[in-house]
């Protein structure tokens, strides 16, 4: 296959930068399509450099372009005749006598052609996806058409540029020749050479400044989407699922700066020429520094905010939040300037620093930041122009006047997980006489000295990421605003969906709404910084978020499974259990967090119908983290057992909600031990009971009353010889009559902080009157 009919099979990008290439019509698509095979067969390299064979290549193309001429007269194609004549005018009128440029321009025409395949070619190989696929947003399009039609103008406005020194030259050789004894006529052209060559510099500078034109609005573009890419690293760094990859957007940052030191090149020309041959209205004298002027400050705004932080500071461990850094602990961070030009490698030092501009608050932390001299931006293993820096360490500078006692402690106006730092990158770019400083800042952090303030700290690092409009905000907690639930909402699914392949569905997020806004969260709820992390919620001695994390963290660690699958309902009120379970059939459950744990819990609710035909929800205690790291919840749900009627021990969890068969639900994660440790025997062997009322508080919603069954691990009261009188899914009454009748009565005393299944910790069954307990077991 050809290299022409290669790039007709480009579509979408690709096929917008072919049409840019050939926008300038030196040599028309019309013409490249006709003589294909002949424009690829030559060596227009050697040409360029030959000037006897770059004559030849011309008077070939000559007498091709008079072949296709006559094929056109035969069809009567009348567009395409004056499209070719006009082109055949345009080369003899410009390169009979230097023939070598044309040369010299076809060469570079057709090794763009291949950049463009090249580039087409590495873009299918690396992502799998067809080369036709879309840009990602529309801007996105835009940019990339913008930079096509900026990189083929500016090579335009170059060989513009290379005409005009030549039009010059031939200006300045019959200038000097010129002798006030020339006749009238050779005055007359001498003038119309300079009228011609005025004309021509006119020409030059309007192409000038419609790339310019055409350059800010690319500029406005870039700037744009550096702007998003800043927003989603932001929200990425809260567990928003965004792509900040930066290839894309320095491909764009460095092919622009590339025009924009290339345009700069030129206005210097036009201002040399400017001083060799120079006359009254010379447009030279004052528009070419007015225009590098104005290039200038856009090409220094560009590169200014094309060095930014790739790689936000986190803590070697843990590694999924960053932002929050503890005291002599390592932390890394890495910068990275989107202008990837070659000659910036290895030469471009990047210092640091934290809290260049501290704010002037009694209190406020100095740290010092100890880490390796200052690195260099080099292009490692192909990502760009980057800097990184993994052994950094803070150590907090303490101030003398604290005195005895005050190591770490923080008596300004912020507390010390509202507290924010900023660490500062910095470099110098010298490059073509343009000079620079460079800086970039990380986003603010919060510096911890001990791992139990991470959740509180995270929690901040939350809020500002979310609700900063400045990100260099670091006295942002003095009086941090409210969260319109609308957007903290999404905020708190990505927490589920950063750590998990699933985030929350509206119900869900409806309950939580309820828990921060005291009701339905309607269109216009907010949510308060207080609210949110700071006061306890109602009748437990814990906040929001403490609550919420320690749930994300239970189902990461322990039922990252069966979340995935939608099997956990999760975050669902008792009231909305009620209604979900009651209609449903015998021994239909649901897997729901526990509101009054602090630490993580989740618990297992199902309905039990009557003969008299009311129902009860029954649950059992919350698993901890403590349980479900010696047992997994589905082997806990595959086992789980309770004496039914006549004390026969039977599983009342039969269909997981709406009407799943349990074992269907849960079979796929069911484990074959062969080898079980006796800590996992122990949760197996839950199977004593007692019986007690099922107590119904404030929280709750009216039910029918029932008898609700709790289980007890055995190992704590097996006798001697009975331990292997009740096994598993054993179902010998006598068996279980003999070892309740040896039992002590004060061994039905269960203590729930030993006992997972023991539910509602809210009731004291410690108060129960034994007599009460007597009359419960008998019936």
């Amino acid at each position: 296959m050809s290299q022409w009919e290669a790039l007709l099979k480009l579509t979408g990008v690709f096929q917008e930068q072919i049409l840019a290439l050939y926008s300038n019509e030196i040599v028309p698509m019309e013409v490249r399509q006709y003589l294909a095979p002949w424009f690829e067969s030559q060596n227009w390299k050697l040409a360029a450099k030959d000037r006897s064979l770059a004559t030849i290549h011309l008077q070939n193309l000559l007498e091709h372009l008079d072949t296709q001429f006559g094929r056109f007269t035969q069809t009567d194609e009348i567009l395409q005749k004056h499209n070719l004549r006009k082109f055949k005018l345009k080369v003899q009128q410009l390169y009979q006598h230097e023939p070598e440029k044309l040369a010299e321009y076809i060469q570079h025409i057709l090794h763009q052609e291949q950049q463009i395949l090249l580039e087409a070619k590495e873009i299918k190989l690396t992502s799998g996806q067809p080369v036709q696929e879309p840009m990602e947003t529309g801007q996105q399009y835009k940019i990339e058409q913008r930079v096509s039609e900026a990189k083929a103008h500016v090579l335009s406005v170059d060989q513009e540029v290379k005409f005009l020194e030549d039009q010059q030259e031939m200006f300045q050789f019959k200038f000097k020749t010129f002798s006030t004894e020339s006749s009238e006529q050779k005055k007359m052209e001498l003038q119309r050479q300079l009228n011609e060559l005025d004309k021509k510099r006119r020409e030059v500078l309007d192409q000038v400044k419609e790339l310019l034109g055409l350059c800010e609005t690319l500029l406005g573009f870039l700037g744009e989407e550096i702007t998003a890419w800043h927003q989603k690293q932001r929200l990425s760094c809260i567990g928003a699922d965004t792509s900040t990859c930066l290839k894309q957007l320095e491909a764009w940052v460095t092919k622009t700066v590339e025009v924009f030191l290339q345009l700069k090149r030129l206005l210097g020309i036009l201002s040399e020429l400017s001083k060799q041959v120079s006359y009254d209205g010379d447009p030279l004298k004052t528009d070419p520094q007015n225009l590098q002027q104005r290039l200038l400050e856009m090409l220094c705004d560009l590169v200014q905010r094309s060095f930014v932080v790739e790689k936000q500071p986190i803590m070697s461990y843990p590694l999924n939040r960053p932002l929050v850094l503890k005291t002599s602990t390592q932390l890394c961070v890495r910068a990275r300037l989107l202008v990837n030009l070659p000659h910036l490698r290895h030469s471009m030092k990047v210092p640091y620093a934290i809290d260049k501009n501290p704010p002037n608050i009694k209190g406020y932390r100095i740290f010092n930041l100890l880490g390796p001299d200052a690195k260099a931006l080099e292009d490692a293993q192909g990502e760009g122009l980057v800097v990184e820096y993994k052994h950094l360490q803070l150590k907090e500078r303490k101030a003398g006047m604290r005195g005895k006692g005050a190591k770490g402690a923080n008596d300004g106006s912020f507390g010390v997980m509202e507290e924010l730092h900023i660490i500062t990158l910095m470099t110098q770019f010298d490059y073509e006489e343009i000079h620079l400083k460079l800086e970039a800042a990380t986003l603010p952090f919060v510096v911890i000295s001990n791992q139990s303030q991470f959740v509180g700290a995270y929690a901040s690092v939350l809020w500002f990421n979310l609700l900063s409009s400045d990100p260099k905000d670091v006295i942002f907690f003095s009086n941090p605003p409210a969260a319109p639930w609308s957007l903290l909402s999404e905020a708190l699914s990505w927490q589920f969906s950063y750590c998990t392949k699933r985030g929350l569905n509206s119900e869900q997020r409806e309950m939580l709404g309820k828990k921060l806004c005291g009701m339905v969260p309607r269109e216009d709820s907010i949510v308060t910084w207080s609210k949110f992390c700071k006061e306890n919620m109602p009748k437990v001695s814990f906040t929001f978020w403490v609550w919420f994390d320690a749930i994300v963290v239970l189902v990461k660690t322990h039922l990252e499974n069966i979340w995935n699958d939608g099997s956990v309902i999760g975050f669902v009120s008792r009231s909305r259990e009620d209604t979900l379970l009651r209609t449903r059939q015998q021994g239909t459950f649901l897997l729901r967090f526990s509101e009054s744990v602090r630490d993580g819990g989740i618990t297992c609710s199902w309905v039990d119908h009557q003969y008299d035909e009311t129902y009860t929800i029954r649950s059992v205690q919350p698993y901890t983290k403590k349980e479900l790291s010696n047992i997994p919840l589905t082997e806990i749900i595959r086992n789980y057992q309770l004496l039914a009627e006549e004390n026969i021990p039977e599983n009342p969890l039969k269909l997981l909600y709406p009407n799943i068969p349990k074992d269907q639900a849960f079979g796929p994660y069911y484990e074959q031990k062969s080898d079980i440790s006796l800590e996992y025997q122990r949760y197996l062997k839950r199977r004593l009971i007692m019986v007690s009322e099922r107590h119904i508080d404030d929280a709750e919603i009216s039910i029918a009353s029932g008898t609700p069954l709790y289980d007890q691990d055995i190992s704590e009261y097996d006798h001697e010889g009975l331990q292997g009188e009740l096994a598993v899914n054993h179902h010998d009454d006598l068996a279980v009559d003999n070892l309740l009748n040896q039992m002590r009565m004060e061994d039905l005393l269960i203590n729930p902080n030993i006992d997972p299944l023991f539910s509602n910790p809210s009731v004291d069954y410690y108060d129960m009157p034994l007599e009460n307990l007597i009359s419960n077991l008998d019936q």
